[in-house]
């Protein structure tokens, strides 16, 4: 840090939701290589699209937090709609 100035340090609120974000967009990006791949490797699209319907609904019943249920979801849709149209 240079001298004399001064950096707004984030809330704990910030850093928090900042990680949560950040750790749902490693998430769905490493989905959406693992689906690739499964399709690539002879995995039928559809069976492929199956599971992350399911880890949708999982991820329904086990988020406890409103905001990253929501933020989660919106993830995972891309990363199906990417799927469904690969």
């Amino acid at each position: 840090m240079m001298a004399g100035s001064e950096v707004d340090m984030p809330t704990s609120d910030d850093s928090d939701a900042a990680f949560a974000e950040g750790a749902i967009t490693l998430w769905a990006n490493f989905l959406t290589l693992m689906g690739t791949h499964m399709v690539d490797s002879g995995t039928s699209r559809e069976e492929v699209l199956g599971m992350l319907r399911m880890l949708h609904e999982t991820n329904e019943e086990t988020i406890p937090s409103p905001r990253a249920r929501a933020s989660a979801s919106r993830h995972l849709m891309a990363v199906y709609r990417a799927l469904a149209q690969a």
